[in-house]
């Protein structure tokens, strides 16, 4: 099998393990994989984001990151808001329970990353990092 196709068939089956660990790892702690992204970008943010910049930064439509937001809406790790400036758009602000999910978010995802790249020295996970990243056109 050619070896570009072989990565591109390896870098799927991966992203599909990784997608449904993270699933199964943020449900402990009463997240989906979407949600804690989208808690974890908004902490990058500093806190406080517009709801369609958030979307964007998740490569997911708006539709799916507009329930995702409704639901940590609903169970207090958020709040949304008319921009003032747009009153079309909303702005997306994290509460003191979105930022204690924050840390939770952190631990799961450092013991996910240490699941699946643990018999990995710290240069061969840097050399892979590399090579994807030079794959990825805008990286």
């Amino acid at each position: 099998m050619d070896n570009h196709l072989a990565l591109f068939d390896l870098i799927g089956a991966l992203a599909r393990h990784r997608f449904q660990t993270a699933e199964r790892e943020f449900a402990a702690i009463g997240l989906n994989h979407t949600e804690a992204r989208l808690l974890s970008l908004l902490n990058e943010a500093g806190g406080e984001s517009a709801q369609d910049t958030l979307s964007n930064q998740l490569f997911i439509d708006r539709s799916n990151a507009g329930r995702a937001l409704k639901r940590l809406e609903q169970d207090g790790y958020i709040v949304r808001e008319k921009d003032a400036a747009d009153r079309r758009a909303f702005l997306v602000r994290m509460t003191g329970k979105g930022s204690e999910a924050v840390r939770d978010i952190g631990r799961v995802r450092a013991a996910i990353v240490a699941g699946f790249f643990g018999d990995l020295s710290a240069a061969e996970a840097g050399q892979a990092a590399d090579l994807l990243r030079k794959a990825l056109p805008d990286a």
